[in-house]
């Protein structure tokens, strides 16, 4: 799989699509086959060896039983139970394998059709039990595609868990043959007259381990010797920076945070992790600092006295901003970092999967070198879900702006940043990528426009919150909190995870879709629409505008936008406007155009302004620096004791984005599009999630793009395989 990076179609593949354009007499004379293991010991082909089968009476059986229901792995015929007699072989009557990109896991279902009801029931037993392992093999009837078909030992179909190893197969026989290995995951059995069909169902083979984890009996294991791995809350006598450090002060509070089941003694352990035992690990879990910053905007005691004083403003980017009492300038919320986060996971304790032969699979999270698309401008909307430590974080006014002033972007915005860097830790990262995955073109970036996953911070309620889920699943406990972390973001990030595997480890691999390489090296493949050059069955070319979005582009058409002074959108339904987000309102209030502002009084501007703050307060959200302690002196400078955590206006976010989008530094191809070209050609292996196609005889407005594979399904019905593949639209004008 090489997304979410482009890839160029393999020219072995290509050399079997050229080699079809203008001669279906090529086509005409092949037939595929089809071939079903089952890891209980039964093999099913689609074009049995009649001699194999004659050899237990008749390819018909008997006048006692029915025919041989397959094979053994070693090659002796399989009878059904005595019963009624004289009836075929059960035959394979559908196939079908898809790799889909919505979960980045193949499926497959095939039907068998089985002739009398002691064949189903034989059949059933080895085809249609949850859990067993399947290895499905199918392609063309020539040399070149059963020169593919795999050794019948378990050592040597295992090694197809690889998708590097499948790839080779696939190269060897020329595109002509291809397998799947899964485990049955469902299906059923039906009537039809005299026949009964049997419906399966199959889950690739690494999706299943990845969605155990240890949970509610977290605490009854043992690490061997017999002592229980779960671990007591640490003390409140341990937790003060008299006994500890402030890092280690943090730790211990997260830990006891956690949901009782989570508190297991590896997790405890992590303490000694110096990569995690740090102060730029944890974001506002020092009480102390923040009622600091909070009294400095609320009434204070002087010592020995019952006199208070009453300090109700701060320096904000150098400028004094009068709080209202008792104005909370630290919110609630506290954040730990991704990475720390998923070794707490890991940590947890991780289920491995049982396999038939006794091994055992176990899963890792794969997690560090994973990137996301990013701008220089980036900051989180949503301080319930995500914080990004930006150095370059905007600056908002909090004193909004003047009465009867402007109320665009560029007013709300300060001069300079809001340094939110960690010791180091930085998203965007300033540096140029090159990364080079093991399949797909090299993924490149300019500086300021990726950063690392494992860099961003998660709010850790939140994080809580999906930990301490009953039943708890761990591929869609990441997908809760990467999509949770993508909201944020007004959905910037589409995280998908994707199934690998190296020996005996499932590794499940997070890929950011939308993060795009500025590089495309190599030519595209272009396929031919129409005429005699056309390899296509079927082809379609869908475009899927949501609901949401169809509303939001008729609405501006037809009429300004809500913000009354924005200008209606162009004609371009696709081209970024700047000028349509500007307008944005940063408080409702009726305004009487007729009055002169003249006559308002200063105590009239003051209540304006009063009511501006608070709104702005509303948006922004603080967090002490991570080197403040409770014995550090405050400086009395927001800006230089707190991060801009969040600033909750999506609209102002959208501009921002909109902003770098349009300027030359923007990354040459667009994300994925609602737009989408499906076609259906003669079967061929080795299209992979990620190449990158043309068609020509298109629109000519679709010339400046190319389509991007999101999904390959391969079927088989009847006496034909056909390939079908869907791909999603980038521009990259």
């Amino acid at each position: 799989m090489s997304f979410p990076n482009f890839s160029n179609i393999q020219d072995f593949v290509q050399d079997r699509l050229k080699e079809r354009r203008g001669k279906p007499e090529l086509i005409s004379k092949l037939n595929p086959f089809v071939r079903i293991v089952s890891g209980a010991g039964l093999v099913l082909v689609s074009n049995p060896n009649f001699k194999l089968l004659q050899a237990a009476g008749t390819t018909y059986g008997s006048s006692t039983q029915a025919g041989a229901i397959g094979t053994t792995w070693g090659g002796a015929p399989i009878n059904p139970n005595s019963g009624q007699g004289y009836r075929p072989s059960p035959i394979v009557t559908s196939f079908e394998v898809d790799e889909g990109s919505g979960t980045l896991s193949r499926k497959a279902t095939f039907s068998v059709t089985a002739f009398t009801k002691e064949q189903m029931e034989s059949l059933t037993q080895y085809i249609l039990e949850p859990g067993f392992s399947i290895f499905l093999e199918w392609g063309w009837g020539d040399a070149a595609s059963y020169s593919g078909l795999v050794g019948l030992n378990t050592s040597t179909i295992a090694g197809y868990q690889s998708s590097v190893k499948r790839d080779e197969i696939r190269k060897k026989t020329g595109g002509r043959y291809d397998n799947y290995l899964g485990f049955i995951t469902g299906g059923g059995v039906s009537l039809d007259g005299d026949k009964w069909s049997i419906n399966v169902k199959c889950t690739g083979f690494t999706e299943l381990p990845g969605y155990f984890l240890t949970t509610e009996t977290g605490e009854q294991k043992t690490d061997g010797t017999g002592i229980l791995t779960s671990a007591k809350a640490f003390g409140l006598n341990f937790i003060d920076t008299f006994n500890s450090s402030p890092s280690d002060e943090r730790f211990m509070k997260m830990f006891n945070d956690l949901p009782q089941t989570r508190q297991t003694k590896a997790v405890k352990n992590l303490r000694k992790n110096k990569s995690v035992n740090t102060l730029s690990s944890f974001i506002n879990f020092d009480d102390e600092v923040s009622e600091d910053i909070n009294g400095e905007t609320d009434g204070i005691t002087l010592p020995f006295t019952d006199i208070q004083i009453w300090k109700s403003s701060l320096l904000v980017d150098g400028t004094e901003v009068v709080f209202p009492k008792g104005t909370k300038i630290i919110s609630e919320d506290r954040f730990i970092r991704f990475d720390t986060l998923m070794r707490i996971i890991y940590e947890i304790g991780i289920e491995g999967y049982k396999l038939p032969d006794g091994s055992v699979i176990t899963t890792k999270i794969d997690y560090e070198d994973t990137t996301c698309s990013a701008f220089p401008n980036i900051y989180s909307t949503d301080a319930s879900k995500l914080f990004i430590p930006n150095p370059e974080t905007p600056k908002f006014r909090l004193s909004a702006t003047p009465p009867g002033g402007d109320t665009t972007v560029d007013s709300i915005l300060g001069s300079g940043f809001s340094n939110n860097g960690i010791d180091g830790i930085e998203f965007p990262n300033k540096n140029l990528l090159n990364f080079k995955p093991k399949v797909g073109n090299p993924i490149e970036k300019k500086g300021k426009q990726w950063g690392y996953l494992k860099d961003l911070y998660v709010n850790f309620d939140f994080a809580k919150s999906v930990l301490d889920t009953k039943n708890f699943y761990l591929k869609d406990a990441l997908y809760q909190i990467l999509n949770g972390m993508s909201s944020a973001v007004n959905g910037m990030w589409d995280f998908q995870i994707e199934e690998t595997e190296v020996g005996n480890t499932s590794i499940l691999k997070i890929w950011e879709m939308n993060m795009i390489s500025d590089s495309k090296k190599g030519s595209i493949y272009t396929f031919d629409m129409i005429g005699e050059k056309s390899v296509f069955i079927d082809a379609s070319l869908d475009l899927d505008i949501s609901g949401a979005k169809m509303n939001q582009v008729i609405g501006s058409k037809l009429g300004k936008s809500t913000n009354g002074d924005a200008g209606r959108i162009g004609k371009n339904l696709w081209k970024s406007s700047l000028t349509d987000t500007l307008g944005i309102t940063i408080k409702e209030k009726n305004v009487d155009n007729s009055d002169d502002p003249s006559t308002e009084t200063e105590k009239d501007k003051e209540k304006i302004a009063e009511e501006n703050l608070n709104i702005m307060l509303g948006k922004a959200k603080f967090f002490p620096k991570v080197n403040l302690t409770e014995k550090s002196t405050l400086s009395g400078e927001l800006y230089n004791m707190c991060y801009l955590g969040a600033f909750s206006d999506s609209n102002v976010f959208s501009a921002l984005k909109a902003k770098h989008d349009n300027t030359d530094e923007a990354e040459t191809s667009s994300a994925l599009m609602p737009i989408n070209f499906t076609f259906k050609v003669h079967g061929v292996s080795g299209i992979r999630r990620g190449d990158m196609f043309k068609v020509r005889g298109i629109p000519s407005s679709y010339d400046g793009g190319f389509f991007q594979v999101l999904s390959v399904k391969h079927s088989l019905q009847g006496m034909e395989w056909t390939t079908e593949v869907t791909g999603g639209f980038r521009n990259s004008k």
